[in-house]
């Protein structure tokens, strides 16, 4: 009996971890399509995503938040303020920094290419327990957390070299 837990068990993880590679990809794909959507790129969303849940960021805060230099900051900074997306100011306590604001205003004014995802979204949850959605919230926080290690131990690596063909 534990032996075939024991590979029940190991044929799930090897499934999750496909299921996890799958659905990356699908994300990824999806967020690409979607900043094209508005001609920007998956930088620019990613940086105005964080503008709309976190509120105001300096454009250093920014870098960091998205792990960028601050002269690719600032080309993000401006494309998502020509399109009318961003607003950005002085910063009151600090003239020479800038502070970044998604523009709600503007963007509730748009099509959003995010509602039918996210309503497809709410119906997959309306048809869990609220055990199975605290479940999946655990494991969302934790997979987020263990991206966000991973990310982070990558920073400041050297990328592997690549054979040259001769």
């Amino acid at each position: 009996m534990a032996g075939s837990d024991s590979s029940a068990r190991a044929a799930l993880v090897a499934r999750l971890s496909l299921l996890g590679q799958i659905e990356a990809t699908q994300t990824a794909v999806f967020q690409q399509r979607a900043a094209a959507h508005y001609g920007l790129g998956v930088t620019d969303m990613k940086a105005l995503d964080v503008l709309v849940r976190e509120g105001p960021q300096t454009a250093g805060n920014l870098a960091v938040a998205l792990s960028l230099t601050s002269g690719a900051v600032t080309g993000v900074i401006d494309r998502l303020e020509r399109r009318g997306m961003a607003i950005r100011t002085a910063d009151p306590a600090d003239r020479r920094r800038v502070v970044v604001e998604a523009d709600h205003l503007a963007l509730a004014g748009g099509h959003n290419v995010y509602q039918a995802i996210g309503s497809a979204f709410a119906d997959l949850y309306a048809g869990y327990t609220v055990a199975e959605l605290e479940f999946l919230v655990r494991h969302l926080e934790a997979s987020a957390e263990i991206t966000k290690r991973q990310t982070e131990l990558l920073v400041g690596q050297s990328p592997a070299s690549t054979p040259r063909s001769e």
